[in-house]
C-alpha cells in the first residue's frame, strides 16, 4: 500500500507537503520525529479522518497500484491503533458490545459474534477473554485497553495496521508486553505496519525501515540498521544523538 504525494494544509499554512510512504505487507515502517510534525495527521489522512479545519490538497493512497477512496480502507483494510486508549473507547459502553458494533459490519451477531470478540481477545494476551466482554473501559488499566483496542483493530483481518504511538501513555514493563504483542501479531498475521513514534527504542525494538518526518515532509529514509549505524540526514543525526545522550553515550 502506498501513500502519494500527499499534501495537508489549514488555512494558509501547510502541514504535511508532498508525503510519500509505502508500507509493505510483512513489514514495519516506523515514522519518526518530533511531536507537531505532521505524523498523526499522517495518519488520518490516509483513513480519510482529518480534523476540522484541516483538508486535502493533494495526495493519494494505492492498493496493488489501484487508487483507493481511504474511507473504504477503515477497518477491512487498514486497522488503527492510537495512544492514549482510555479516550478511545466510549466510557458508557462495554467491551462486549464495542466488539459486537465493529463484528456487525462483517455480519457477525450474537454467539458467533462473540466467539469471534473472546477469540480476538485471547490473541492479545487476556487468558479469560469472556470476563472482559463484561467490563466497561473505566474498570480496566490502560495496558488492557491497549490490548483490547488493538484486538478490535484486528477485528476484520485487516492487512494493515497504523499504530499511532502506541506505548506513549503506558509504564515501561506495559509498554515491553504491547511491543512483543505487536511484533507477534505482525509476524504471524503477516501485517504491514506503520508505527509512528518519536521514541528510538521503540524504533529499534520493532521496525525494519524507518522514514524521518520534519516541518510535514519526509526528510530521510533508510533500513533501520543502517539508521542506527549511520544517520545521513541532520535531522535524523540529532534525533539519534539526542537519544544516545539519554543513556549516556554518543554518536560513534
Amino acid at each position: 500500500m502506498k501513500l502519494e504525494g500527499l499534501t495537508l494544509a489549514a488555512g494558509n499554512r501547510v502541514l504535511v507537503r508532498d508525503l510519500s510512504l509505502e508500507i509493505r505487507r510483512g513489514q514495519v515502517l516506523g515514522l519518526l520525529g518530533a511531536s507537531g510534525g505532521g505524523k498523526s495527521l499522517t495518519v488520518m489522512a490516509m483513513l480519510g479522518l482529518l480534523p476540522p479545519g484541516v483538508r486535502q490538497v493533494a495526495g493519494r493512497v494505492t492498493l496493488d497500484g489501484q487508487e483507493v477512496d481511504p474511507a473504504r480502507l477503515r477497518g477491512a483494510t487498514l486497522g488503527l491503533v492510537q495512544q492514549s486508549p482510555r479516550g478511545c473507547f466510549n466510557p458508557l459502553v462495554s467491551i462486549g458490545r464495542h466488539f459486537r458494533e465493529t463484528l456487525s459490519c462483517e455480519g457477525l451477531r450474537g454467539a458467533e459474534a462473540e466467539r469471534r470478540a473472546a477469540a480476538l481477545l485471547h490473541e492479545t494476551g487476556f487468558a479469560d477473554p469472556r470476563a472482559i466482554l463484561a467490563l466497561y473501559p473505566s474498570q480496566m488499566s490502560g495496558g488492557m485497553l491497549q490490548r483490547t483496542m488493538l484486538a478490535l483493530a484486528l477485528a476484520r483481518d485487516p492487512a494493515f495496521l497504523l499504530a499511532d504511538e502506541p506505548t506513549t501513555d503506558l509504564d515501561l514493563v506495559v509498554q515491553a508486553r504491547i511491543l512483543d504483542l505487536l511484533e507477534t501479531l505482525a509476524r504471524r498475521r503477516g501485517l504491514g505496519v506503520l508505527l509512528v513514534t518519536h521514541d528510538l527504542s521503540v524504533l529499534a525494538r520493532l521496525a525494519d525501515d524507518v522514514a524521518v518526518m520534519e516541518g510535514g515532509r519526509i526528510v530521510d529514509g533508510a533500513p533501520v540498521q543502517d539508521f542506527f549505524a549511520a544517520p545521513r540526514h541532520p535531522r535524523s543525526r540529532a534525533l539519534l544523538a539526542a537519544h544516545l545522550a539519554l543513556h549516556g553515550e554518543a554518536l560513534p
